[in-house]
């Protein structure tokens, strides 16, 4: 929204208008109403000419500045010294949530403040205001929404989180009416269990850090339960840090003895890894330092700012990176289970839709980008291979040609008139039932033949869907209370007919990609970076901020 201050606009001198100050002799109201007009000018530049550098930072929130200013009828803003000191803290408590306090002028607020409390400058008084209103601006944004814009990263993200309450000019002056504006801004960030425990991981890893991390462990062969080994000194030593290991243990002794291994296991559920053995990957997971963890933790916690909370009380998520479904109903996860997710040139896309519906015994129709990179190039090759894999060919007018009358040689996957469509049946790639949320991605949630996958630890597997293990237990909460008991379901599956169940309200299912996060019962997680998703996000959080896109505007932002 512009700002229109009248036909009469007129954009003051700042030389000469401070050297008015100076020289007038007029009594404190007339110098007031100076001030304000300073205040009004320096807004209608910022305003024309959309920059104003004020101790040779350029002020963000170019668009609200001037309305919030207009709306406190271009009176300074910051009087109140206690309010000051509650802003300062609450910009030095971004550090907390991963995020950088010089991203929010601290170090040029403290020092300004400084100087014009030992040489008091009305002029340098009304700058400092906008700088801190600047300040306020953006660490309320970041607070609320995150820094890195999702959508400037991946553009399939169409989530759209909401600012609760009021908006604009007006939500930045109910933040400085409230009574502790520190904790006002407190309150604009996540406040699940799972985020604050982000938060105190990233305390305790920054102590680790600060306390000079880990000894390296030598590389080695894998020792059996029960044997010596010259390096276990040091694993003790690293596990007794990370408190996986009670410090009494940490006693030198060499033997890999039971407590030690249920140590290790400790370690391992922690990042992601193979149980009880002290083998290759453990040793190279124990062995990096601090500030890989906490470069992981600032990530997802800026994930957790552009999500949470979720306001639907009963939704279906998907993490990506480990590899997981949950079921959450009234807040609380019911259900989780493995699933396999793309491979790494086919990889999942994060978005958020709603299930509408499942059907049981489904046709599997190969997708246009599967269609290009597998079976149209086989087929060229043998068009038997359809065959061999249960697919059948359909031209445009619903009539199953054999595939062998085709010359698969003249078309490409973007003008082949045929579709290949496998019946169902044991075979089908969707196994026994697919839930369906319509998209552009052509991406669902699917049961599969291939069992054996879900017995990987890294499970990028599939050509962009979602297979879940024991797809029908998700089915059952889904309609829970309907007709479809699990006796229904089990007896349709087995009569091999195909059927459509439509959910009576449709069920949120979001797509996600956590590298870091708390489990039900409070455990942190790590996992891999199966998509190298993790870097983009660390060098924006690393930058200096950028302007949100159009959808994350609306609120009190930059």
């Amino acid at each position: 929204m512009q700002l229109e201050f009248g036909r009469g606009r007129r954009l003051w001198n700042t030389v000469g208008l401070c050297a008015l100050l100076l020289l007038s002799s007029v009594g404190a109201r007339a110098e007031e109403a100076a001030l304000q007009q300073y205040l009004r000018a320096r807004l209608e530049s910022l305003e024309v000419f959309k920059s104003l550098r004020i101790d040779g930072v350029e002020l963000a929130a170019k668009a609200l500045l001037p309305q919030v200013y207009e709306a406190a009828q271009f009176q300074p803003l910051w009087t109140n010294p206690r309010q000051v000191d509650e802003l300062l803290r609450a910009i030095e408590d971004m550090r907390l949530d991963g995020l950088d306090p010089e991203d929010y002028h601290l170090e040029r607020l403290n020092r300004l403040r400084g100087e014009l409390q030992a040489a008091p400058d009305a002029v340098g008084t009304l700058d400092l205001d906008l700088l801190m209103t600047d300040a306020l601006v953006r660490v309320a944004y970041h607070a609320h929404y995150g820094k890195v814009d999702p959508e400037q990263l991946d553009d399939t993200w169409n989530l759209r989180k909401e600012w609760q309450g009021k908006r604009g000019a007006d939500a930045v002056l109910d933040l400085l009416r409230s009574p502790s504006l520190h904790a006002a801004i407190e309150s604009l960030k996540p406040q699940p269990p799972m985020y604050r425990k982000l938060r105190d991981a990233l305390a305790q890893y920054r102590a680790y850090e600060a306390a000079g991390g880990w000894e390296m462990i030598p590389a080695g062969p894998t020792p059996d339960l029960g044997e010596s080994d010259p390096r276990i000194p040091a694993v003790r030593r690293r596990l007794a840090i990370s408190e996986d290991l009670p410090k009494n243990l940490d006693n030198g002794d060499q033997a890999f003895d039971e407590p030690l291994r249920l140590a290790l296991e400790r370690f391992q559920a922690r990042h992601a890894l193979a149980s009880g053995k002290l083998d290759a990957k453990t040793i190279f997971s124990m062995n990096l330092p601090p500030k890989v963890w906490i470069d992981q933790l600032r990530v997802n916690l800026e994930r957790a700012r552009w999500i949470l909370p979720v306001n639907d009380p009963t939704f279906v998520v998907v993490n990506i990176a480990a590899f997981e479904i949950y079921f959450v109903k009234d807040g609380k996860r019911e259900w989780n289970q493995a699933v396999q997710v793309g491979r790494e040139f086919a990889k999942t896309p994060l978005f958020r839709d709603e299930i509408q519906y499942f059907v049981l015994n489904p046709s599997w129709t190969v997708p246009p980008s599967m269609l290009a990179e597998t079976f149209l190039p086989q087929a060229q090759k043998d068009p038997k291979y359809l065959r061999e894999r249960g697919l059948r060919v359909y031209d445009r007018n619903g009539r199953e040609v054999a595939p062998e009358s085709v010359n698969w040689r003249k078309y490409q996957a973007q003008n082949l008139p045929y579709r290949l469509t496998q019946s169902p049946g044991a075979e089908n790639a969707l196994g026994a039932i697919k839930f369906m949320f319509p998209n552009q991605y052509y991406v669902y949630l699917h049961d599969t033949p291939n069992q054996a996958g879900f017995d990987e630890r890294t499970r990028t597997t599939s050509g962009g869907c979602i297979r879940v293990k024991d797809p029908l237990r998700l089915a059952e909460y889904l309609v829970a209370g309907s007709r479809w008991t699990r006796a229904a379901i089990d007896a349709q599956v087995k009569s091999g007919k195909t059927e459509t169940v439509y959910l009576t309200k449709p069920v949120p299912v979001y797509l996600l990609y956590w590298t870091a996060e708390v489990t039900q019962d409070g455990v942190l997680r790590f996992h891999s970076d199966v998509y190298d998703r993790d870097r983009s996000v660390l060098a924006a959080l690393n930058e200096a901020p950028r302007s949100p896109s159009k959808s994350r505007r609306g609120a009190p932002g930059p």
